[in-house]
């Protein structure tokens, strides 16, 4: 097996493809990127030059990974992976002097690349987040309390802006004040951020994310403390997901925290389904003991 590296997104994705389509909600972080980046150029993702690496056995690809400078390292979930495969993998990320603050992807994948890269590098291995992938095919019928769903535009750019901070701090992801700025202009430029509106009131936020070939990923679902415990957030998802559906997309996934019960069990209400794991590590240096 030896290990590849290539800056030719187009030429790249035509290599991943097969592997990645072949599960491709769970896949959809890295097919999403790869999306944005054709689409818009591999500036879409950041100013440094996208890490895009094959592993080849008998002159085939049998596995890919990507990362985007400053991001995690992406290892999908790839059905001919083995173990051996990650360790190459580390090694020539180490040889290469790639840095990168961690790694994501399914346990089979992460973990033994997560202890190689320990022993190579000397930094300790930490689980950020464990997560849950769902797909939904069809959204369950629902009752609503009432309320509608709206593109947010300019005017609610300030909001958006908030209740991304606060989406931060209860999914636990690095969400400052200046990057989520920078989303909610992305979010409306883009006209992919939706509200839940009850009585004229914005109550509950939720964002198109990346598209795939058959999907669209929902992220950045968010309901602010004082609107909590009123069926809002379903209602927006159930909403937003069926929007997507009848926009032509066959499935909608989206990911949760494996610790959360009120996010797992609102979109299974609506008819998603676990079709993966994943787990984030970050690496950190290992503390030293002074006398």
């Amino acid at each position: 097996m030896e290990v590849l590296q290539t800056e030719d997104v187009r030429d790249f994705f035509e290599q991943a493809a097969s592997l990645l389509v072949a599960k491709e909600a769970c896949n959809n972080l890295g097919l999403g990127i790869l999306n944005r980046m054709m689409e818009k150029g591999s500036a879409a993702q950041g100013s440094a030059q996208p890490y895009l690496g094959l592993v080849k056995e008998a002159g085939k690809p049998v596995y890919v990974f990507l990362q985007t400078p400053p991001h995690n390292l992406i290892l999908p979930d790839i059905d001919t992976s083995r173990p051996e495969i990650f360790s190459l993998i580390a090694r020539h990320l180490y040889h290469q002097g790639i840095h990168f603050p961690g790694v994501v992807g399914p346990v089979e994948a992460v973990r033994p690349f997560g202890a190689k890269w320990e022993q190579l590098t000397g930094k300790k291995a930490e689980v950020e987040m464990k997560q849950l992938i769902y797909r939904l095919d069809e959204v369950n019928p629902l009752e609503t309390e009432g309320g509608s769903l709206t593109l947010a535009d300019e005017k609610e750019e300030a909001l958006i802006k908030a209740w991304l901070v606060g989406f931060g701090k209860e999914a636990k992801v690095a969400m400052d004040e200046v990057r989520a700025g920078e989303m909610a202009k992305d979010f409306i430029a883009s006209r992919s951020v939706y509200l839940w509106v009850v009585d004229g009131r914005p109550v509950s936020m939720a964002n198109q994310s990346r598209k795939t070939k058959n999907g669209v990923t929902i992220n950045a679902v968010y309901t602010p403390g004082a609107y909590k415990r009123n069926g809002y957030a379903t209602a927006l998802v159930a909403a937003l997901s069926q929007k997507l559906l009848d926009d032509g997309n066959l499935f909608c996934s989206l990911y949760t925290d494996e610790a959360n019960p009120t996010s797992n069990g609102i979109y299974q209400k609506i008819g998603y389904q676990v079709v993966g794991e994943s787990i984030m590590y970050s690496f950190v240096k290992k503390s030293t003991l002074s006398c």
